[in-house]
């Protein structure tokens, strides 16, 4: 009763309850504003592109169902352990850029091959191009702003915990995996259902 008399006081004051909006207690303010001026002074013309890297397992099960209301909805898994496949990617608009996938996990050696050999190929206009990193131990910084020196184009890190600068990409990952789970049963193979759900 006491419950539901805070909640109606709450309600009746403008609040209601909503799913919280996660932000890290160790970001630096001074680091964003200081990203968001750095980003403000960029060229009206500048190409950005926003880089990160996700993880999928090759047995995804729904986590929603329908039943009768009172009655459980039961999902029956595999306890088994899958193989992970990994894909990194940019993404530009509303395109993706140099897609790579392989199985494992991201490291350092594999990050700078792909940023040189797949992405750098993959970039229309360089010296126009900007290209937004996390501060993923994998992404090898002094590497990294070598081969963009080298090649003509910017490369900004992320102010560090700050992963909602970084949210075109982030939301298109989170989209794929939402996608995933709810197709892959439809599909003899993980790699059909992963294809059907980039596309």
């Amino acid at each position: 009763m006491q419950r539901f008399r805070y909640t109606q006081c709450k309600e009746g004051f403008g609040y209601y309850a909503q799913k919280n909006t996660i932000q890290y207690a160790e970001r630096n303010e001074q680091k964003r504003e200081e990203f968001l001026a750095e980003v403000a002074a960029l060229p009206d013309d500048a190409e950005l592109y926003y880089g990160d890297e996700s993880g999928f397992d090759e047995c995804y099960s729904r986590e929603y169902g329908y039943a009768p209301r009172g009655e459980s909805v039961i999902g029956v898994v595999s306890g088994k352990h899958f193989a992970r496949t990994s894909i990194v990617a940019a993404k530009n608009g509303d395109d993706i850029v140099a897609p790579f996938a392989f199985s494992g996990s991201m490291n350092s050696d594999l990050f700078v091959g792909w940023l040189e050999h797949i992405f750098v190929p993959a970039l229309k206009n360089p010296s126009k191009s900007v290209l937004f990193l996390d501060n993923a131990s994998h992404h090898p910084k002094d590497d990294i702003y070598d081969i963009a020196e080298e090649y003509g184009f910017r490369v900004i890190f992320l102010p560090p915990y700050s992963p909602d600068f970084n949210k075109p990409i982030e939301n298109f990952w989170a989209n794929v995996k939402r996608r995933l789970r709810l197709h892959m049963h439809n599909f003899d193979s993980f790699w059909d259902a992963l294809a059907h759900a980039f596309n």
